[in-house]
This record gives structure tokens, C-alpha cells and sequence, in this order.
């Protein structure tokens, strides 16, 4: 009971929150109580502290019932980040059915830059960077000044939340991690391009792969958190991503909606007007440099290959690798 039976590992940037949104809305899902994404096993220490498997079915399934027929799960684009994967080989069964959203890297590198810059999580000289020449200016210059640099080039595996923007584009390496305890076939790959093309035709296939019907009244054609605001300035964007943690320290893992209602409501207030304070509507449309492209596709080249062989999917031809002009 209250186990999950699947899981969405990820990306960040790839289409898992609206997936989120459309398994919600399926009759014979159960997912995490009141947490779209659970930080359990992102942040690994707090698995170890609240005993481990026994605290995430508390936790996250405690409204399911012995005898519902529901399948259990999580769809939880961080849990490629450091550390999670040998907590949930340790917890999670071999036969969980496994979920992963892949995109372009390129693009979705460029998506999370923006989205990420926005709330704090990059220095702050490329917020400044980013302010002053735009997006696309902007993130060329994040790119190269992270993989110019041998040291953090190297270190980008190591310190995947540092370096989120690109780490999380290393799909095989990430995928790996998992590959060695869970079976290639209780594993789905979903291309997110193919994804926004038929949300309806994919989930079919989804839907299959866990076993459920396809049912009706399902509302497809959702496009959610698309991450379309800028940061008023570095030093805001800092202290709303401090705030952020803390917002996940009470709401998510300490769960005091429950037991000090009083307390979390108006720490609530303040983190909305924060974030009201600190994010506004980004006008800034700017597409990819074509440079900064052929720059990205010669850095994943490699790890896009041997994703291709671990999924068997023909990436290079769906995400037109290799063509900029």
C-alpha cells in the first residue's frame, strides 16, 4: 500500500509538469499527496533521517487505502540530481515501471537557463549578463564560460544542482545511473517534441505501458509552468531562491500545512510576495544563437549518441541534430 508503482524520473524542462497534469486527472492514478514534486530523494539526507521507504509511503501515500486499485506515483523531474539514484535503487522495487522525458538538450539547456536564472539558482554575474545583452547573448556566454573552463567542465556531472542548466541535458549518463538495478523494459521514454505534437497519441502509448485505460474527459492541450518571467534584479533572485528552500523545507518535508497552519499561511504570504516582487513577465523572445547551437551540439554529441542506444529511438533524426545552418 501507498508504494509507488511508477515513477517519472525527469528532465526538468521536458514536459513533466504537464504530464503531472494530465495523470491527475486519470481515474486509476494515485499520486504523492499534496506534493506535485516531492524533494524525498532529492534531497538524499532526508530520506536517511525519516526512515527512508516506510517515511516517503507515510509521507506522500498515507490517503491511499489498503485496498485501492489505483496505481501509485510520482512524476519528478530532479531525481536525475546527485544522490538519488542509490537511495532509490535501496527503496524502490526492481519492477517499477520507469518514466523518462527527453528533449532536444540544446534546447532544453536554453529553456532551463532562462527559467532557472530567473529564480536565483546561476551566479549572479549571468543575471547581470543576462539583463544587459538578453537571453540569447546572455546564456552563449553562460555556456562558454562554464565549458571553456577544463575545471567546471569536468566537475559538471559532480555538481549536477551548480551546474543544472547543462547537467540535467546529460540524459544517458543521468539514465545510466539506473540501468544497472531496474529492467530496460519497465523503462518509457517520452520525446517531448512528439509529446506537444499529440499529448493525446502519447499518453495512449503511456497509458499502455502502465497497464490503464484510456479514458475519457481528460483535458489534453495544457501547457504548464512555461516559465515566461525574468528576475527584476540578481540580488532579489538570490533571496527568492533561499526563500524557495525554505518554502520546500516546510511545505514538502517537514509538513507543516498540517500541524501549524497558522505558521506556514503567513511564512506563505511572505514567499508569494516575494515572488511577486521578484519575477516579472519576460518580453525578451530571443531564439538560440546559431553559433551557441553548433557550440551545445558538439558538447552533447557524444551523450546524445549513446542515448539513442540506450532508449532505442533515433534522436539525432526527431531533434534534427546536426543541421544549424
Amino acid at each position: 500500500m501507498g508504494w509507488p508503482d511508477f515513477v517519472c524520473m525527469g528532465f526538468q524542462k521536458c514536459g513533466t509538469s504537464t504530464l503531472y497534469e494530465l495523470l491527475r486527472q486519470h481515474p486509476q492514478v494515485a499520486l504523492c499527496s499534496d506534493v506535485k514534486e516531492p524533494m524525498y530523494y532529492r534531497v538524499p539526507v532526508w530520506s536517511t533521517l525519516f526512515w527512508g521507504k516506510v517515511g516517503y509511503r507515510v509521507r506522500y501515500f498515507r490517503y491511499v487505502k489498503k485496498d485501492d486499485p489505483r496505481l501509485k506515483g510520482e512524476v519528478n523531474a530532479g531525481l536525475t540530481f546527485n544522490g538519488c539514484a542509490k537511495k532509490i535503487i535501496r527503496n524502490f522495487s526492481p519492477d517499477t515501471k520507469m518514466i523518462f522525458m527527453l528533449r532536444n538538450p540544446v534546447d532544453r539547456s536554453y529553456s532551463a537557463y532562462k527559467y532557472f536564472l530567473a529564480r536565483g539558482f546561476l551566479p549572479e554575474e549571468a543575471v547581470e549578463d543576462d539583463r544587459r545583452l538578453g537571453h540569447a547573448a546572455g546564456f552563449d556566454r553562460y555556456v562558454h564560460t562554464v565549458l571553456d573552463n577544463p575545471a567546471s567542465r569536468n566537475e559538471i556531472m559532480e555538481k549536477r544542482m551548480k551546474y543544472l542548466v547543462l547537467s540535467q541535458s546529460n540524459y544517458a549518463a543521468c539514465i545510466g545511473e539506473y540501468l544497472p538495478a531496474f529492467d530496460r523494459k519497465n523503462m518509457k521514454f517520452i520525446v517531448f517534441e512528439d509529446f506537444v505534437r499529440d499529448e493525446h497519441r502519447i499518453c495512449r502509448e503511456l497509458y499502455d505501458f502502465l497497464g490503464i485505460d484510456d479514458v475519457e474527459d481528460i483535458q489534453y492541450g495544457l501547457a504548464v509552468n512555461p516559465g515566461n518571467e525574468r528576475a527584476v534584479s540578481a540580488r532579489l533572485a538570490r533571496r527568492f531562491m533561499i526563500i524557495k528552500g525554505w518554502n520546500y523545507f516546510f511545505y514538502d518535508l517537514c509538513a507543516m500545512k498540517h500541524w501549524n497552519p497558522i505558521f506556514y499561511r503567513c511564512f506563505r504570504g511572505y514567499y508569494d510576495r516575494l515572488r511577486e516582487k521578484t519575477l516579472v513577465p519576460d518580453t525578451d523572445g530571443a531564439k538560440l544563437l546559431p553559433e551557441t547551437r553548433i557550440f551545445l551540439e558538439h558538447y552533447f554529441d557524444e551523450d546524445v549518441a549513446k542515448t539513442a542506444e540506450m532508449t532505442g529511438l533515433d534522436l539525432k533524426s526527431v531533434w534534427k541534430w546536426g543541421t544549424t545552418l
